[in-house]
């Protein structure tokens, strides 16, 4: 435990030399580690608008949050173990429940791990590089301009609100579904999972749909509800399965065979990568690839934020007279 004391406490010194217009706070709940919190509430409750909050790894996870001001929130990122040269600290922010609630527009959320749901109820928000459960965009308000990019999620939805967003190169294992009242652009997304539903994996209103891979492995379940009342411009899609008793748009793929797309095999992230001669290669809306690791924006493996990390680290157990404590740590920073 002493040698992860010493480690966080370099990553959180290291990171905040890059900005000091703003209060940094660190919450750890480990035992023996000297942070300002332990609970990410108190620490929503005591910081100012606009204070950075790095929530640390810890194999104890943390409970809920509602934040009422804007903030920027930065987990450790998640699959940890999974990729080369994450973190020295394998152990990923894991944060039971998130509410951005009327006071926090402006808000950034990034590297976390939220296993229940995750709930957006204002206007000019970014979601980056988190490992979401459930996702709601203006679950009890209205909501605008939010930005919903480079996540490993299970399901986005609303609750009936009036709500606009760009969801952009995520990877989504379950399903996106939105009420009459969305207005969202959907681009550059790969959907693989199992999704026993009648109307696919994306049932949505009034959005835009492309760039997209689209694989539901339930039977021949849909991949895109294609009902045209429902009033979406879909287009530059690799899917598996077309809806039946709609019209088929035309500008699709929709009889893809994956393994002739995708690796298929390997970690959850890496098996989405498009294979040699994959057809969703220069498929999409001028000529980017389709899905998550395609365009300007490509996800990013294990969600690790856009600031420095430590990767490798070696800390002697105790120090000595003449050598003190010598610590050797290997950093890099993550665009």
């Amino acid at each position: 435990m002493k040698k992860y004391t010493i480690v966080i406490t370099v990553i959180c010194l290291f990171i905040t030399s890059f900005s000091f217009s703003q209060n940094h706070w660190r919450v750890n709940n480990a035992y023996g580690i000297n942070a300002d919190f332990t609970d990410i509430q108190a620490a929503f409750d005591s910081a100012t608008a606009g204070d950075i909050i790095y929530i640390e790894g810890t194999n104890i996870p943390y409970g809920s949050g509602y934040a009422t001001k804007p903030l920027t929130i930065i987990g450790t990122g998640y699959f940890l173990a999974v990729n080369d040269s994450t973190q020295a600290n394998l152990a990923p922010s894991i944060v039971s429940t998130i509410r951005l609630d009327p006071g926090s527009e402006g808000s950034y959320v990034a590297g976390l791990t939220i296993s229940g749901q995750f709930r957006v109820n204002v206007s000019n928000v970014i979601v980056e590089r988190n490992n979401l459960s459930t996702l709601y965009i203006g679950y009890s308000y209205d909501v605008g301009n939010v930005v919903i990019r480079q996540n490993y999620i299970g399901s986005i939805g609303d609750h009936g609100q009036y709500t606009s967003a760009v969801i952009q190169n995520n990877i989504i294992t379950y399903k996106i579904f939105s009420s009459v009242k969305a207005n969202w652009m959907i681009y550059n997304n790969t959907f693989y999972g199992s999704c026993p539903s009648a109307v696919g994996m994306i049932d949505v209103y009034n959005s835009s749909i492309k760039n997209n891979i689209v694989f539901n492995t339930y039977s021949s379940y849909p991949c895109i509800n294609t009902n045209p009342e429902q009033n979406n411009n879909i287009e530059f899609n690799v899917c598996n399965h077309e809806t039946s008793g709609y019209p088929v748009p035309e500008n699709n793929i929709w009889d893809a065979v994956i393994e002739e797309v995708i690796a298929n095999e390997g970690s959850a992230e890496k098996k989405l990568y498009l294979i040699e001669g994959s057809p969703a290669i220069g498929y999409g809306e001028g000529g980017v690839d389709c899905g998550a690791y395609g365009n300007l924006n490509p996800y990013v493996l294990s969600g690790m934020p856009p600031v420095p990390h430590i990767y490798k680290a070696s800390v002697p157990v105790s120090a000595t007279s003449t050598s003190g404590l010598p610590v050797n740590v290997e950093i890099k920073s993550q665009k």
